[in-house]
Order: structure tokens, then sequence, then C-alpha cells
């Protein structure tokens, strides 16, 4: 299953050391403060409105969300340049609006030693009006560490205000500068002076001890903090003696886990995904669908060829689109069949089956599957066409695996129960040239810097067999019945041996499928064979590599979801120690 996707630009793979393909993405958005200033409400209020990418068209929901595409996608460390700049609010705001007035590549941005380029006061005219980057917390949200030594951690706050009270003419000097100000006059109304006595009134008084009482709480509040960092410091020291004294006897419990993958259904809401379940509501996608006779035929085959292993079953057909898995899982004996889909295609399917007379058999439902009650506690078997673009791509397997552990009944099996990912190398000049030399020379001029979006995204082709140079080597292997979340993202390392004296342009990925019954059935969307709606996907590398025949190449692919859109893939590729980041949207 395929189809268009709400997700993220990505600028030129960048080229970066063996050992760097990761890239972390910052914190979530900050929390605003109970006692926040109306000015500051309103700021991150507004923080909050669609934000446009720096680099692409693409909207987020928050400026928050934007920036965290900007790091980890493009590249765009703001905390960085913050330091090395020692950029505030301001030269922010001018950033912001010279990226978008100038559109600078983002490697560009991050190669400057200097805020210059966007040091011309035009800069801080918006853009775009009432951009939401711009009402971004920029000091405090990207270095909340400072917010703590401004707080106490290494000011003293009460050094001012004990100045204040052994020094009477210094606080005179400053309150006779604040007489001069409409709004301070009050405070001098209230203060006579008589050589070194200061004299005020009763409640004023009381009110300034208030106040230093409060700040003395304060203080020592800091303190007590202060000393607890310290001694969670000294905890620490402990410990890493420790450790280093006994080897690696005591690193297990320190040891790096996996983060946890969290599934589509918590990263999304069904309003969120809105547009991708749209998506599936025009006839058109189906269209292409039910026209790919591999994709098709195979789960046919699968289905009605062992009528022994379904006859009498209770049947769960994920994402049934139109129903036409649940009416060959109906023709192959089985006893009932549930269809889920979330899509408002499951009207049309309503309409499909009860013409095919197969309505009492046959049930269809609407609704998020992780969200959905259905008729029956357990089925014997779980079925679905979830594969997408590089088999990953929309991460519909997650509901396939959240239906498994709630509703497959003992013995029960999920079709398809096997997917692999196949990588190979290829050799496309003509097409290499059409897409990405193309911008070397566009009717005589240079137009250099859009090779980067079309590097970025993975291409998803057809390829003809001819053009591959390479084997295939297998990254991924996936038992639907017994795999998790978490394993659909997977690093491998693998082995390209070079069929042929040639330039290598990309790297192209498939999936294979495996339905292991009585009467097996499986279908590749590879290069060599008949070709499907998923096509194939091929990442382009930025410069044509060089290769001889027999000559084995080193490879490593890191592929990972995108945390701005859980659907969406992030994949870095290293061939001979140089690593290149993709996205799959």
């Amino acid at each position: 299953m395929s189809g268009d996707s709400d997700s993220d630009d990505c600028d030129m793979p960048g080229l970066v050391s063996n050992g760097t393909a990761g890239v972390s993405a910052p914190g979530g958005a900050g929390v605003a403060l109970d006692e926040e200033e109306d000015l500051g409400e309103e700021m991150y209020v507004d923080s909050l409105a669609p934000s446009v990418d720096l680099f692409s068209t693409k909207k987020f929901k928050t400026a928050e969300d934007c920036l965290e595409h900007c790091k980890e996608v493009h590249g765009l460390d703001l905390a960085v340049l913050k330091r090395r700049l020692s950029m505030d609010t301001f030269s922010y705001i001018r950033f912001v609006n010279y990226v978008r007035s100038e559109s600078p590549s983002p490697g560009f941005v991050m190669s400057l030693s200097s805020g210059a380029k966007w040091g011309d006061l035009k800069f801080m005219k918006p853009v775009i009006p009432d951009d939401p980057l711009l009402m971004f917390n920029f000091e405090e949200e990207l270095d909340p560490q400072d917010e703590e030594e401004e707080n106490g951690f290494e000011i003293d706050i009460s050094r001012e205000l004990n100045d204040e009270i052994a020094n009477p003419r210094n606080f005179h000097n400053q309150i006779s500068t604040a007489s001069t100000n409409s709004e301070d006059s009050c405070i001098a109304s209230n203060v006579t002076f008589e050589e070194d006595l200061v004299k005020m009134s009763l409640d004023k008084f009381n009110d300034l001890k208030k106040q230093f009482d409060a700040m003395s709480l304060e203080l020592r509040e800091k303190d007590n903090e202060l000393k607890a960092v310290f001694e969670d410091m000294t905890k620490m020291k402990g410990v890493a003696q420790t450790l280093f004294n006994s080897g690696g006897e005591a690193e297990k419990p320190f040891a790096k886990t996996k983060h946890k993958v969290v599934p589509v259904s918590e990263a999304r809401t069904v309003e969120e995904d809105h547009s991708y379940f749209q998506s599936y509501a025009h006839y058109s996608i189906h269209h292409e669908m039910l026209s790919d006779s591999v994709r098709t035929s195979s789960y046919r085959d699968a289905l009605v060829n062992n009528p022994d292993r379904l006859r009498d079953a209770l049947v769960l057909d994920i994402g049934c689109g139109t129903g036409i898995l649940s009416m060959f899982a109906a023709q192959a004996g089985a006893k009932a069949v549930v269809g889920v889909d979330c899509s408002d295609i499951i009207y049309q399917a309503m309409d499909i089956v009860r013409e095919n007379k197969m309505d009492d058999r046959v049930k269809l439902v609407k609704g998020r599957l992780e969200e959905t009650e259905l008729p029956y506690e357990k089925f014997d078997f779980i079925v679905s066409e979830w594969m997408g673009y590089f088999l990953l791509f929309e991460g519909m397997l997650d509901s396939v695996l959240a239906a498994r552990d709630k509703y497959l009944a003992a013995g029960g099996m999920v079709l398809p129960n096997r997917c692999t990912i196949e990588l190979c190398a290829i050799s496309d000049h003509e097409r290499y040239d059409s897409l990405v030399g193309f911008w070397s020379d566009v009717y005589g001029y240079k137009m250099s810097c859009m090779r980067g979006p079309i590097l970025a995204d993975a291409s998803v082709e057809v390829i003809p067999k001819d053009l591959v140079v390479s084997n295939s080597a297998n990254v991924l292997d996936l038992n639907i019945n017994t795999c998790t979340v978490a394993d659909t993202e997977f690093s491998s390392s693998f082995e390209l041996k070079i069929t042929k004296d040639c330039e290598l342009t990309g790297i192209l990925g498939y999936f294979d499928t495996f339905f292991d019954l009585p009467t097996p059935v499986m279908f590749s969307t590879g290069p060599q064979v008949k070709p499907t709606h998923w096509k194939q996907t091929v990442f382009y590398l930025p410069e044509k590599l060089p290769v001889k025949k027999n000559e084995t190449i080193p490879c490593k692919m890191v592929c990972k979801r995108m945390k701005t859109d859980a659907r969406a893939l992030k994949v870095s590729l290293t061939l001979d120690d140089k690593t290149y980041r993709y996205t799959v949207d």
C-alpha cells in the first residue's frame, strides 16, 4: 500500500565522516510557565501556530516542530549558531528573515563564522507576516541552563539589596535618578533622606521588608539546589571511579539502550492523520493498486489456493480498502471476515460486498484499528496489504502488529508472514544526468543548489534490470508473526560486489513478500521481475562513483523513522566510509 504523505522535505544529503550517520533531534517544545507575563503568554501561543520550513514549503504545527525538523533533516543547529555567533533574540529574528529572503543553503549557514550576513536592520522586517518562528522563545528554549544560572546558581541576588541597606547614599542616588522617571516618581515621594538616615512610611518599609524576605528565601532555596547538584556530582564521580576500578563488570546497568519506537497510532491522532486516510478515499489510488496484477493476484493465490487452511476460519482484513482481500478470504471458505478501514472508501466497499452477495460473511467496520471495537475477540488469520515504498514507508505495519498482539488466536497466522528488504547498485547515466546533472547547465546558467532537494529525497521509479551492476544484499528480514515495532528501525552492514566496470549513480532498494502456506506464494518488487505499483526506491549519490568489475564495496544502511512524521523514514547510507542522508516521504 502506498500513497502521498504530509511529511518533511530534506536538503542535499550531507557528506559526513564515518560514524556520524545518526542525526539527533532536539527535545520537545517548551512548556509555558503558569506565572508567565501576558506578553510572554501571547508569544508562546503564537509560536504554536503553523510554521513554514526555512528551507522548503512544508508546514508544521508549531515553530518548535519546524525548528526540530530543520535540525534533524537540514542539519541547521541553532544552538550551535547561538553559541558560536553569540546570537540574541534580535539577531535570531534577523537570521530567520535573512534565510527566508535570501534562501541560503543550510550547509552555507552552518559554515559561517559571523552573523554579518543578517546584520542589516532591513532583516528586522518579517518576510512572512505573523511568522511563528519570529515568536519562538529563542534565548530560553535553546539554552535552558542559562535560566538556572540567572536565577541564582552563579549570581548572588541579595548582594544588590544588601548594598542598598549598607550604603543609603547609593540608594538615595538611585531613587533620585528614578524620580526623574514618571513611573518611578512614587518611590521618591515616599522616601526622604537626612544625612545617613532614610525615612519612609511604615507601609513602604513593610513592603521592602517583604521583598527582602522573599529574596532571602529564594537565595536559600537556590543554595540548597546548588548543594544538591554538588552532591550529585560527588556521587557521579564515585560511580565513575567504581566503573574504572571494576573494568567492564559494572558497565551493563549503564549500557546504552535502544530508544523506544513510538507506533503511528500513538504519534498521530486520527485528526492529525486525516490527510493520510483521505488519500485512500479517492478511487484513483485503488485503481492503481487493483491494476497491479503482481500484487493483487499474489494475495488472491495465497488465499484461494489454500482452502484447507482458510475453511471455516475467522479472518481480519486490516486496511481493507475496496474489500478485495476480504472477498478473496470469503471465496476461500472463511466462516466470517471482518474488514477495517479508517478511510471513507469503506462505504464503497460495503456496496461492493453487497453487490457480490457476500454481506452474509463479510462485515466491514470504519475506524482506526487501534481504537475500534470488533465483533470477534480472536481471529485465525490476519491479512493486510500494508507495505509502502521501501516496504516501511507509511508505518501501516504498526496497526498490523497491534492487531496481531490483540486479536490473533493461538496458532493463528499473519499474511503475508515475512518481508525482506534488498539493496543493489545501479549505473543509470541517462536518468542521473536528466535528474541530477540537469542543474549544471540550464539554458547556459548554473543552478547547482537545486540538486539538494533531489538528492535528499529517495526517488521512487522503475529501473530496468540491465542497469543493475551488483549482487543484491539483504538488509532486513521481518517475520511478521513475531517482530515488534522496534524492528522497523534497523542498521545493517553489507557488501556489494560489482559485476562490471562502470560508474555507480545510486543504490536501489526493493522488497520481497512471502506467504508461507501449504501452497506457498511470494512476489518481488525488484528490477529483475515485472514492475509493481511500488516500483523501486533509488538513493542517488551526490557524485558518480567509478568502480571496477569484481570490486567489493563495504556498505552500511541505517533506517529510522522521522520524529516529525512517524510515517516517513530517514535513511543514512555509507559507501566506502562516506555517509549520505536521505528521506523517504
